[in-house]
């Protein structure tokens, strides 16, 4: 015979699995979007400081490199990368790229253009005609530690990217 106390026990196992997966859930979520986020900011201060370092007059080929050493746990040179251009508008107003270097482990194409290419995309009204555009395009592979996004059917960007002007 079954006791009232029995099948309270009972539920309460059920109702402690429930809410075990829903925390788990939420903990590897916070953990994978956390580490996002943080490669996210990461990339983002690095693509800044590149651009700020090609405007004054480093060498993109120190530029690259200081980027480079400058990754971290990131390790661009290993799982990133690192598009330098300068971009300049002739008297007609057509932007051209006069220089561009990369380097790194994961290459990725840049999304502004490629020395000798017929297009050029930046914001409009930079540079002005005479005027040089300082470019730093940075990437990293990002690769999820925890199976939840494959158990809930999210997709996390494999690349991260971030692109700075100055």
């Amino acid at each position: 015979m079954r006791s009232f106390h029995d099948s309270r026990r009972g539920g309460a196992i059920v109702e402690l699995a429930l809410v075990a997966m829903a925390v788990f859930v939420m903990l590897f979520g916070m953990i994978d979007y956390g580490r996002a986020l943080l490669a996210r900011h990461a990339i983002t201060s690095l693509s800044r400081e590149a651009a700020n370092l090609e405007s004054r007059g480093t060498t993109l080929q120190d530029t690259i490199l200081a980027t480079l050493q400058s990754s971290g746990s990131l390790d661009l040179a290993a799982n990133g990368f690192v598009i330098l251009t300068a971009v300049t508008r002739d008297e007609d107003g057509v932007a051209r790229i006069v220089r561009q270097e990369s380097r790194g482990g994961q290459p990725v194409p840049s999304r502004i253009g490629t020395l000798g290419g017929a297009s050029v995309t930046i914001p409009n009204g930079v540079p002005l005609p005479g005027q040089t555009l300082w470019v730093a395009e940075v990437s990293v592979a990002f690769t999820p530690i925890t199976p939840i996004a494959n158990l809930i059917g999210v997709r996390m960007p494999p690349t991260l990217y971030d692109v700075a002007f100055f």
